[in-house]
């Protein structure tokens, strides 16, 4: 896996990584500590030998598992932006293609910070034997700095270990003969392109202030400034702040005329001899300038600084991260380019054209603006669009299926109504088939009634008037009258008209009863046997009481027609309740005619399926209607003893 080598407590070791923060504190103290420990080196020696015996031994146990490994030498301080974009994409590039099978290791030479001839000459003693004890497959060098450092002490990496220079400068790259085995990621720090992007965004412009930091390696910097901007000398008012203490710089940039153009060159200590971070400069610098400030170095974008012509750091640690897999992989730094670079553009903080009022229509149409704020419509114009284009059409939907939901319930409604009038008519087809029946069984009655009547007559003629035979005449008289007006409500009930349905909960066995006392006249008439079998408890069911009523009619009477033809010996109808294993009332219909042929089974319920001369075919499709209406089911199969058997279910309420 990925690691890193730590030697804490050794001058040019300083791994700095362990304490990023830029505030005052944890780098200065550092500075500080090895700045009073310089005098120290026979103390620092003695480290040195004792952790290199340690880091031997892990090299020992690494090189014996045949890994590879890359040694990573930054010549300034970890807590640089720089070092740490470039060295954090190197990383995750590396280990892309690589995986976990190669180590890396970072040193850092503090060179800016550190650049005594005692820190360096204990840094290449450091360098040069580890290096020896444990080669590295290739190095990675960051920074300007570290190409002087190479080539006065080439024998620190060794003469066949292949370099790759990153972060430098291509003004810096040396000869080929000057150093072997090297290959560049070079980087672009562009005054000029930075201040003509400055040059478009205040055309107004009249002064022009470069700031850099103290020492020789921001002087460089600066000299590379006063280079590049030299044809624009005469164009501005030009001067270059350096080598002042820090609040002065604060104040100096803190009363420039607005119509200043300020660049920021790179900062590692101040004129007070303070550590001092770019970055950290740069925030501090935007909070009191009163003109806008710009920079060629990328990692200044986001601190206050409107922009500049600058490299991206992750371009330049991905670069060296693809050469250093091709040479891993074996390939020979011959075969590949001497010379490659990075991304180069202006780059421009979008929130700082805004609180410098500078125009966006001036900034060059290949520049890359970062920290844009977007307006809703700009962020998320194609959701929007599709987000209302879906409302339009989930509003299409919802009218579309309101208006069907609407025309389905009317077309239920009217649907509904036509089925009641059916089965309106087919009661009144039922009663009219047991008409003759019906007036037959009224006769009965009515003529006992007109006997005893006339009996009673005669009894109160006599004289004396014979009264005790009189009472239990007038008894049969209101019996058989009462049995009289049950025949004709049962009738009036079976052909009454009704706009809905009176859904109620009553006895599936009552039901069946007076539905017995309807057809029993028909039976009667037609010589037939009329059984009643009926279950021990009530059967509680829900629904309409008159078309439940109606379906079994529907069937007795089918039943009783199929017998038409039956001798009179053997012809009998039965009808049957019972509670049904899973929990239903179920009804069961038998007669003792030829039953129904196999293949016809299946169709008997069909709307107009008849077998009858004189038949509608409507009678078994009410009853089915009737019947799944209210949840049941109906079925037809031959009776085992002869004859035809229909049967349906219904659901038995909570109260069964």
């Amino acid at each position: 896996m990925f690691s890193g080598s730590h030697y804490p407590a050794l001058p040019f070791k300083a791994e700095l990584m362990r304490f990023p923060s830029r505030e005052e504190g944890a780098a200065d103290r550092v500075g500080k500590l090895y700045t009073l420990k310089l005098w120290q080196m026979g103390r620092a020696l003695l480290q040195v030998l004792g952790l290199l015996l340690v880091t031997s031994a892990c090299f020992d146990t690494q090189a014996a598992h045949g890994r590879q490994r890359v040694y990573i030498l930054e010549s300034q301080s970890p807590w640089v932006s720089a070092t740490a974009q470039t060295i954090e994409a190197f990383r995750e590039r590396l280990r892309e293609g690589a995986g976990d099978s190669v180590d890396v290791f970072v040193d850092y030479l503090e060179l800016g910070r550190l650049p005594g001839q005692e820190h360096l000459d204990l840094s290449i003693r450091y360098l040069t034997q580890k290096y020896s004890q444990a080669p590295p497959d290739v190095v990675l060098t960051l920074g300007r700095a570290a190409i002087p450092f190479l080539l006065k002490n080439k024998q620190v990496v060794g003469p066949n270990v292949p370099i790759i220079v990153a972060n430098a400068p291509l003004t810096e790259v040396p000869d080929k003969d000057q150093l072997p085995n090297s290959i560049y990621v070079g980087s672009q720090y562009n005054f000029l392109e930075t201040l003509k992007l400055a040059q478009r965004l205040q055309p107004n412009a009249r002064n022009l202030v470069v700031v850099g930091g103290a020492g020789q390696y921001a002087k460089q910097w600066l000299d590379d400034a006063r280079r590049q901007l030299e044809p624009y000398a005469d164009m501005y008012s030009t001067r270059y702040i350096s080598e002042i203490g820090y609040q002065q710089l604060l104040n100096e940039i803190a009363q420039l005329p607005k119509d200043t153009i300020v660049i920021l060159s790179v900062f590692i200590l101040d004129g007070d001899g303070n550590s001092r971070p770019t970055l950290e400069v740069a925030t501090d610098l935007a909070g009191v300038t009163t003109a806008p400030i710009y920079s060629p170095l990328p990692s200044s974008i986001g601190t206050g600084i409107v922009g500049g012509y600058s490299d991206d750091w992750r371009t330049q640690g991905k670069t060296a991260a693809a050469i250093t897999l091709q040479l891993l992989a074996g390939k020979q730094i011959s075969e590949l380019p001497r010379l490659n670079f990075g991304e180069h553009k202006n780059r421009i903080d979008a929130r700082e054209l805004k609180h410098w009022q500078l125009s966006e229509s001036a900034v060059p149409a290949d520049a890359e603006i970062r920290f844009r704020e977007f307006t809703l419509w700009e962020q998320y114009r194609w959701a929007i669009l599709a987000t209302l284009t879906l409302l339009l059409l989930e509003a299409g939907v919802i009218a579309w299926l309101v208006i069907e939901r609407r025309r389905r319930l009317a077309a239920e409604w009217e649907l509904r109504q036509r089925l009641l009038q059916v089965i309106h008519l087919n009661r009144t087809a039922a009663a009219g088939a047991l008409s003759a029946s019906v007036a037959h069984e009224l006769n009965q009655p009515l003529g006992a009634i007109r006997s005893y009547a006339e009996a009673a007559a005669l009894y109160l003629k006599a004289d004396p008037p014979n009264l005790e035979k009189i009472g239990p005449i007038i008894e049969q008289i209101i019996r058989d009258d009462q049995r009289a007006a049950d025949i004709i409500r049962h009738i009036r009930e079976l052909v009454k008209g009704r706009s809905s349905s009176e859904v109620e909960e009553f006895d599936l066995n009552e039901v069946v009863r007076d539905v017995v006392e309807i057809v029993r006249p028909e039976s009667t008439k037609s010589g037939l046997k009329l059984d009643l079998v009926l279950a021990g408890g009530p059967l509680t069911v829900r629904g309409d009481r008159i078309q439940v009523q109606q379906a079994i009619i529907n069937l007795a009477l089918n039943a009783i027609d199929a017998m038409r033809e039956t001798p009179a010996a053997v012809a009998g109808l039965s009808i049957s309740t019972a509670r049904s294993n899973d929990g239903a009332a179920e009804l069961s219909v038998v007669d003792s005619g030829r039953g129904i042929p196999a293949d016809k089974l299946n169709t008997v319920f069909e709307t107009f399926y008849t077998t009858k001369r004189h038949g509608t075919g409507l009678g078994l499709t009410v009853a089915r209607t009737i019947v799944e209406s209210y949840g049941g089911r109906i079925w037809a199969e031959n009776h085992s003893g002869g004859g035809a058997e229909f049967r349906f279910n219904l659901p038995l309420s909570s109260k069964s």
